[in-house]
């Protein structure tokens, strides 16, 4: 029995160190949700509504997770085996929906090209009619160093009457001298690595929950049949044994 009580007291650390650690990890994935929130809110004009919807499902999902890794912390800590197996159970469910995020993030990643294409034609096209799609325009070949989409030739191409955006020069010496790249390839490299990191992430992140979940379960199980072995015993089933007397006998003096 002590032996066994050994061995359970080992794994107890070891999940409310894993747990401890999830905690952690899902303050870090709300943190890099709201990050990536803001950069994508500031581009919102060129990305699709799923690729903002997927920073809103990563902020939530970690804030789930982190109440969810304290119900555990909990159920682990006072060694009650329904909220163990509860906590097991619905960090599961989290996790499927984990992985469908990280499904779906691999799979905008790969439509990056296309969309930015689709949207900075619209863009372009609505330059000088729409004041807002001017605004985020004019802020992406800011600050990205960039003019058109493939190159400064695009202005011409879509508004051949009119001169090119203050926004496109690099310099202004005899007229304005505009940057030479087009803004679809730093774009497309800026908004595909955070999707990718989003991927990878939310990836490496799930692999770790299946530990804590596997941790848990195992916990829970051999949480139950300790417990059961104290009852046939007609030992108390509480989280801590009675402490076996040091002194047998009284001393002699």
């Amino acid at each position: 029995m002590h032996a066994s009580r050994k061995a359970l007291n080992m794994i107890k650390y070891l999940i409310l160190m894993l747990t401890f650690m999830c905690v952690v990890i899902e303050i870090i994935q709300i943190v890099v949700g709201a990050v990536l929130h803001r950069l994508f809110a500031t581009y919102t004009v060129f990305i699709d509504n799923d690729f903002v919807r997927a920073t809103h499902f990563l902020i939530a999902v970690g804030i789930v997770l982190v109440f969810l890794s304290i119900f555990g912390f909990a159920g682990i800590i006072f060694e009650n085996v329904i909220m163990i197996f509860l906590y097991a159970g619905m960090f599961s469910l989290v996790v499927i929906l984990e992985i469908i995020l990280a499904s779906a993030a691999f799979s905008m990643y790969n439509r990056v090209d296309s969309m930015l294409t689709r949207r900075m034609n619209i863009g372009i096209q609505e330059f000088y009619s729409d004041r807002f799609m001017r605004s985020s325009f004019n802020h992406m070949q800011t600050t990205m160093n960039c003019c058109g989409i493939q190159s400064y030739v695009d202005w011409s191409n879509f508004h051949p009457d009119r001169e090119l955006p203050n926004s496109c020069c690099r310099r202004f010496e005899d007229g304005c001298m505009p940057h030479e790249r087009g803004c679809h390839s730093p774009m497309s490299d800026f908004i595909g690595s955070r999707i990718h990191m989003i991927a990878t992430g939310t990836t490496i992140i799930i692999v770790f929950q299946v530990v804590c979940i596997i941790t848990a379960i195992i916990m829970g199980a051999r949480l139950s049949l300790y417990k059961r072995r104290l009852r046939e015993a007609g030992m108390s089933p509480g989280p801590v044994t009675a402490p076996e007397p040091i002194m047998t006998e009284k001393p002699k003096y």
